[in-house]
This record gives structure tokens, sequence and C-alpha cells, in this order.
């Protein structure tokens, strides 16, 4: 396995209503509720539609878009 190489840049997202009828939420990018951003991750494998298989330091894996990442530097 390479090197953590990469860095994750996205740090919340906006979910709310499709309608205003309360206030748009910021919640963590990923569903398990931890900001990852900053963290340092390496690219597994790389799939179509510019998507990626990246890991984490702690060993969270995710599937997610390559626009999300930088690399380390």
């Amino acid at each position: 396995m390479s090197a953590f190489d990469y860095v994750w840049i996205w740090r919340h997202r906006t979910v709310g209503p499709p309608y205003p009828v309360s206030a748009p939420v910021k919640v963590a990018w990923f569903g398990d509720g931890v900001d990852r951003a900053g963290r340092r991750c390496r690219v597994l494998a790389a799939g179509s539609r510019n998507s990626v298989l990246i890991e984490f330091e702690d060993g969270y894996r995710v599937v997610t878009s390559r626009r999300g990442l930088r690399r380390a530097g």
C-alpha cells in the first residue's frame, strides 16, 4: 500500500428541506459524523465518474469524489 499522500479538504455539507420551512443545517460530510477535514488519506482505487475509494489514517474507508482531495505537501 502507498503512504497517505492526500488530504481531505471538504469540511461539511448543507442539508435542508427542498422548500424553505426551516433553516438549512450543516452536517459532517460522511455519515459517521466525524469531521475529517485536514486529515491525511490514501487512494485505494479509482472508479468512473471521478469517484475514488479512500482510506484515512484511522482505517475509515469511503467512496467519494476526487474533488475533495488535495496532495499533501
